[in-house]
């Protein structure tokens, strides 16, 4: 006779149980006769206080537990997938058996090693060689055996790397006056160059380094005032932030150039982080704002600031661009992918993170699914190191990833049936089941990366300087280090050194030059005087 499911009811809440409820509860249904939906209730409700008991505890050990050093997690992390793995002498070989004896196994042929690298490493040849003579004292130069006086026969050279600290000097311009000396009328004046700051206290030197070192390593304004009256000069962060503001308004065209070039590509990744701005009508004084950072064709880097998080700013920047494959993870903000009609592609790193927090906290069950992801970047590794085309990379992923997702797919429905969904490996399963469809489309377009790794390593420049600054002071501001951020990243990707690249173009900005294709970061070389070559004819 087939049994009937006990009925149960909730009594109380397992998180913040009310005993006057529970006791009301079991007096009712003792009233009724309810004997079987009391205790079905009761059990139900300590069955569902155990697994949120047993799920706190696993994420108070897991913070309790003492963290390795960056350079010893990544270790561990690679080493995951070999977890219980069999040795490498005991691999079978094609005949089946466990290992050869010793008996069989060939000598290794030693051949002549490579020559490693003993001493002081080699400095650059371009860096400019400053002699330092030393030489013998003129007491010491007579022989005592001999009373002659010894002659110079050699230098011992030893090559040391120095540095010369930057100091401050004050540039006295004198611009020359002529006049006439006869009828006294006619006077004229030199011309005088345009500046990044006219009739400004500051040099255009001054303002281009405090830009770099302010938005590309973090350096607050106040703390370029402290180090400058350290050495008695009395500089003002407000007027060096202004001035740095007005060097960067300077560069619009350029920033445009680039954020066109960014959206228009046929892929491109894109993610976002928080930025703090100062406002007197936020309730707290400070608003949080969003800077997304879309990356396009692997070097064009364009940072967009936005007052919120909100994607109808993205949406509204990317009006009248057609989207196709765009790599982001998987946040619910970035559902305007697919309303905009893009192709969206998931990150399979976070899907891994989420395996790898699991088994951190004690759960080997997700050791597979780390194994499974391992042998799916190791495709994508060996494709990048063989330097394959988009073609070549998907005829391997055909080959070589797919047999591996479609057995990651299995492992998945698996783990579904036999998992607590709210336990860390149900959650990191529940997470690769939804994005499923978006996390295997690397699959189905060449273009599509593995994960948007790259485009969070730009973000880290901005979120590892945000600690100094603390906060942007406006919107202007915030939108000024966006497009520095864009600016300086761009010339890193490129291969440029940002300081002469920014130094070059504002100098030929103010010096009028009007053709926006000669100051754009793709036809600068810095081995020319001018700093920048002829672009490519179309």
């Amino acid at each position: 006779m087939p049994t009937r499911a006990r009925k149960t009811e909730r009594i109380t809440s397992e998180v913040d149980p009310d005993l006057a409820e529970v006791k009301r509860f079991i007096r009712e249904r003792i009233a009724q006769g309810a004997f079987a939906i009391l205790i079905a209730s009761i059990v139900a409700l300590l069955a569902s206080m155990r697994d949120l008991n047993t799920e706190l505890r696993k994420r108070i050990e897991a913070s309790r537990r003492k963290r390795p050093p960056s350079e010893t997690l990544h270790r561990l992390q690679m080493e995951l997938p070999f977890w219980g793995a069999k040795p490498g002498n005991d691999v079978e070989d094609a005949k089946g058996n466990a290992g050869a004896t010793p008996e069989e196994k060939k000598p290794k042929k030693r051949g002549p090693k490579a020559p490693h690298p003993h001493g002081r490493p080699k400095l650059p040849a371009h860096l400019e060689r400053v002699p330092d003579d030393r030489r013998v004292p003129q007491s010491q130069c007579m022989c005592p055996n001999c009373h002659v006086e010894a002659a110079h026969v050699t230098f011992k050279e030893c090559e040391k790397l120095e540095l010369r600290p930057a100091r401050f000097v004050v540039v006295k311009q004198r611009t020359e006056v002529v006049a006439c000396q006869r009828c006294h009328e006619y006077v004229v004046n030199a011309p005088r160059p345009d500046e990044i700051v006219d009739r400004g206290v500051l040099g255009d030197e001054l303002i281009v380094q405090a830009v770099v070192d302010h938005h590309g390593d973090g350096v607050p304004w106040e703390r370029m005032e402290r180090n400058a009256r350290a050495q008695g000069v009395p500089l003002s962060a407000n007027t060096l932030a202004a001035s740095c503001g007005r060097a960067i308004d300077l560069l619009d065209p350029i920033v445009s150039h680039i954020a066109h070039r960014a959206l228009s590509a046929t892929y491109f990744v894109l993610d976002a982080t928080s930025i703090p701005v100062l406002d007197i009508q936020h309730p707290l004084g400070l608003r949080t704002g969003a800077l997304w950072l879309l990356q396009g064709d692997h070097c064009y880097s364009y940072f967009l600031y936005a007052k919120s998080g909100h994607a109808h700013h993205l949406e509204a920047k990317l009006k009248g661009y057609k989207l196709a494959s765009v790599m982001c993870d998987g946040s619910a903000t970035n559902n305007f992918v697919e309303r905009c009609g893009g192709e969206r592609g998931g990150c399979n790193a976070h899907a891994r993170r989420k395996l790898v927090e699991a088994l951190r906290g004690g759960d080997s069950r997700a050791l597979h699914g780390l194994e499974l992801f391992a042998h799916i970047f190791h495709v994508d590794a060996e494709s990048k190191r063989a330097g394959e085309t988009l073609e070549q990379r998907l005829e391997r992923r055909t080959r070589q990833s797919a047999p591996v997702v479609a057995e990651l797919e299995a492992w998945v429905q698996a783990r579904r049936g036999d998992v607590e969904p709210k336990s860390a490996l149900g959650k990191a399963v529940a997470y690769i089941h939804r994005q499923w469809m978006r996390l295997t489309r690397f699959l189905r377009d060449a273009r599509m990366e593995l994960s948007n790794n790259e485009v969070e390593s730009g973000l880290r420049t901005w979120v590892l300087n945000r600690k100094t600054w603390l906060f942007c002071g406006h919107d202007v501001s915030a939108r000024r280090a966006a497009d520095a951020l864009t600016i300086i990243t761009t010339c890193k990707k490129l291969g440029i050194e940002p300081r002469s690249y920014i130094r070059d173009t504002l100098r030929r900005i103010l010096a009028g030059e009007k053709n926006l294709a000669l100051l754009l970061p793709e036809n600068y070389t810095p081995d020319v005087v001018t700093g920048f070559r002829e672009p490519a004819a179309a």
